[in-house]
């Protein structure tokens, strides 16, 4: 019997374990249960953290608390920026993972914090009572009590593997999916969907012409995500190497599709992804396009196999193979395991509230791929938010709630509760209105004191924040008071009178430009001082614009607001805000359908029963 105060977390993938973290070191009593306590974050796909918008996800997580930044730099082996020549508005860091240190690092930290246990088990139903979780019950007929529950299940509800005519019951490779899960959530009324997800085949380190394909160098700097690392590779930096697909991959494809369960055999019903299809979608929607790049990645310091990344396929193995020959470098390799496609359930995410607790059943927290998302960022930021509110509301405590011009955490969240999916959700940088603010390089200035007040940001972390925030404030003062002589810096060239601020603020000029100047400043601070003086234009006009949209963006609805009553609202309108229940019109006008005379004529019934004193309709 766990403690009935407690929180309960299901899953331990990248959202279980942020979830259960979180929980934890907030005081609450918490309890992870997972199918196999010795595959916790095996990275069953690509090996990789972070990468465009993904990147800045991780740098949040780590900047309230989180552990995810701070697991990928100990086990590093190949970093680099993304986007670089775009801009800092959207340069993002991607680190390659020593995969079988990253689920030992993050299997030692679960094991090592204080107030959380690891039960090893299949959750098959839910303890409900009055409306409100009460706990969880296992295959083996085990119950467990909580009055808080995160379910982080990823692909493991009523899991199917693929490839060819081979189907398996399976979460991922090798592991048993959870049946029962699904239909309980089922038979408690939520509505749930198939969506489908795939990886690459692998292949021998050793069986590969490395000679043949386009090398790809990693950073000579150390680039980390989390503020606490060491500024220091964890370990040698290895190569990526680059390949493409030709006419012959292509009509091997094109020759067996009536081999594919996604094709031919009709087996898969899931939605894939739009920004990671299989070379088979590749091939078929895309066949203008005469070759695919094809990314070979490492997967260990020490691990004999190598990740072919932009060739997910469910293909049957032996066709797998035979294409694998036709790319260069891959002429002779052999394969250690065939790809694969998994179809799983998931709940849409419009059953949430947007502090991801469902709306059905209360105390019950959905997180990851359960909620439509692809990825792991995406997932550990889910179950990171999932974590700290089931612990706040444990406590008594008021939820966690991150705003769009916040943090990335805040567009994700706020774009799965009020738009849905209807494809595996994928985070992009086009996707936030206000990228300029939520950069990779200030996601400590934006969420480490929220991460501080919640009581996940320890000592170290929170002394080390405010050196660098004085060390930056430093930089800035000096730049704007020093004064250039008439000289030229790179290809610039400046009058007297001018600053180094000035200098800065050039398109053309970085701070190793300027850095003799600054002969004690770190460098990681000396970069984001030329970022912050060539952004300042641009953040301005943009504070600007989110001080203007923030009256009705923060502008709440109560929450029995009766839509029905209002006769000016069309039937389609009153339907989606009354199933939807959107907490502020900022959010009521990003339901799809929903028009901006929608969201007016809600605002003035609010507004005028507030002016007026009178009782808003409620249902």
């Amino acid at each position: 019997m766990f403690d009935d105060a407690g929180a309960i977390v299901v899953g331990g993938g990248h959202a279980g374990v942020e979830a259960a973290l979180a929980a934890a070191r907030l005081g609450v009593p918490t309890m992870l249960v997972t199918g196999d306590p010795e595959r916790i974050c095996t990275l069953p796909c690509n090996p990789s953290i972070g990468g465009s918008a993904k990147g800045q996800l991780v740098r949040e997580i780590d900047a309230l608390g989180g552990a995810m930044g701070s697991i990928a730099d100990r086990c590093s082996l190949h970093a680099r920026f993304l986007n670089e020549s775009k801009g800092p508005a959207v340069r993002a860091l991607r680190q390659q993972m020593d995969k079988p240190a990253y689920g030992r690092l993050a299997t030692a930290l679960l094991r090592s914090q204080p107030n959380l246990s690891i039960v090893q088990g299949l959750v098959e139903g839910l303890i409900v009572e009055s409306g409100a979780v009460r706990g969880v019950i296992c295959a083996g007929g085990e119950r467990y009590r909580a009055r808080r529950v995160v379910l982080a299940t990823g692909t493991f509800l009523g899991g199917k593997s693929f490839c060819g005519s081979v189907v398996r019951a399976e979460g991922r490779f090798g592991e048993a999916p959870a049946r029962g899960l699904a239909d309980e959530l089922r038979r408690l009324g939520f509505p749930t969907a198939r969506l489908k997800t795939g990886t690459p085949p692998r292949i021998g380190r050793s069986s590969v012409n490395y000679g043949a394909m386009t090398r790809q160098p990693p950073s000579s700097q150390p680039l980390l995500f989390s503020y606490t690392s060491e500024r220091k590779f964890a370990g040698p930096q290895l190569p990526c190497y680059l390949t493409q697909t030709n006419a012959r991959t292509h009509a091997l494809v094109r020759d067996n599709l009536a081999h594919s369960p996604l094709y031919g055999l009709d087996l898969i019903r899931g939605i894939g992804p739009r920004y990671c299809p299989s070379i088979e979608d590749k091939v078929v929607k895309f066949a203008h396009n005469p070759a695919h790049q094809i990314f070979i990645e490492p997967e260990g310091w020490d691990e004999p196999t190598l990740y072919v990344g932009g060739f997910s396929t469910s293909l049957p193995a032996e066709i797998q193979l035979e294409m694998l020959h036709t790319l260069p470098g891959l002429e002779a390799c052999s394969v250690t395991r065939a790809g694969y496609a998994v179809e799983y359930d998931m709940v849409p995410p419009t059953e949430l509230r947007e502090t991801l607790e469902t709306r059905r059943i209360a105390g019950l927290y959905h997180c990851g791929q359960l909620n439509g998302t692809s990825g792991y960022e995406e997932a550990a930021a889910q179950g990171l938010v999932a974590g700290i509110n089931a612990a706040r509301a444990a406590r008594g405590e008021e939820p966690l709630r991150l705003s769009r011009a916040q943090a990335y955490i805040g567009v994700l969240i706020d774009d799965l509760v009020t738009r849905g999916v209807d494809e595996p959700y994928r985070m992009l940088t086009s996707r936030a209105e206000h990228r300029v603010i939520l950069r990779h390089d200030n996601a400590d200035q934006r969420l480490t004191p929220v991460g501080r007040e919640l009581g996940l940001v320890d000592d170290r972390a929170w002394d080390r924040f405010n050196r660098r925030q004085e060390s930056l404030q430093l930089a800035h003062r000096y730049a704007e008071k020093t004064r250039l002589s008439n000289e030229s810096i790179g290809d610039e060239r400046f009058s007297g009178g001018s600053t180094i601020a000035d200098a800065l603020r050039r398109p053309t000029l970085d701070f190793g430009a300027v850095a003799e100047r600054f002969p004690a400043l770190d460098e990681e601070i000396g970069e984001r001082l030329a970022i912050e003086l060539k952004c300042e234009g641009y953040v301005r006009r943009q504070e600007l614009a989110i001080e203007k949209a923030s009256k009705t963006e923060h502008a709440t609805i109560p929450p029995d607001f009766d839509y029905r009553s209002i006769a000016a609202l069309s039937a389609e309108a009153r339907e989606k805000f009354t199933s939807r229940r959107p907490r502020t019109l900022g959010m009521a006008g990003r339901i799809p359908g929903i028009t901006p005379s929608d969201v007016a004529i809600v605002g003035l019934f609010v507004h005028k029963a507030r002016r007026e004193s009178v009782p808003v309709p409620t249902v």
